[in-house]
């Protein structure tokens, strides 16, 4: 009879180890769904970062409209600014040159009060003025003159010439003067 020794013994085989398929899908299919878990919440955080960062575009998007506006006003106020700064300017510059003859004009006047001396022209120049007349004898030129000197108000007074003429059969002088306003 033939014998069959059943147990491994030292000349037989190892049995090799059987895994349960069972096992083996449940790992499976756990690895699967924890990748399927961490890319829908990979995709879910990225999601939420872009929807993060349009909201900041919308905010600096707003931010930037409402710094060219307010950019706009500044150069709007800028210009209205310079218009403002050049009339004030324009407006001094008249005051000046409107203050200036009248006040010559008043000085000069003051001088004429008590003398027969009449005026034909007068010149304003800067500080320049230039003056020409008449009158009835060469003293009330002189007189004038010394009055104008009396003033404070002006400076370098000379008589540039004093002639005798007639007008409308009446002797009169002509004089021609020129001074400066001080200051």
């Amino acid at each position: 009879m033939i014998r069959i020794n059943l147990l491994p013994g030292p000349k037989g085989h190892k049995a090799k180890p059987q895994y349960d398929v069972r096992a083996q899908a449940l790992l499976g299919i756990g690895l699967f769904c924890i990748t399927l878990a961490g890319c829908w919440w990979y995709s879910a955080s990225l999601d939420e970062e872009i929807t993060l960062r349009q909201s900041e575009k919308v905010d600096k998007e707003k931010q930037v409209v409402q710094l060219k506006e307010q950019v706009k006003q500044v150069s709007d106020f800028e210009g209205r600014k310079k218009v403002l700064e050049d009339k004030n300017r324009i407006i001094d510059e008249l005051e000046k040159s409107r203050v200036g003859p009248v006040k010559v004009l008043d000085h000069v006047s003051q001088s004429l009060d008590p003398l027969k001396v009449w005026l034909v022209r007068v010149a304003v120049t800067g500080n320049d003025i230039d003056l020409e007349g008449r009158a009835a004898t060469n003293d009330d030129v002189v007189e004038f003159v010394n009055n104008l000197r009396r003033t404070d108000y002006f400076s370098n007074i000379t008589l540039q010439e004093s002639r005798a003429a007639v007008e409308s059969q009446l002797n009169v002088y002509q004089f021609k003067m020129g001074f400066r306003l001080k200051g």
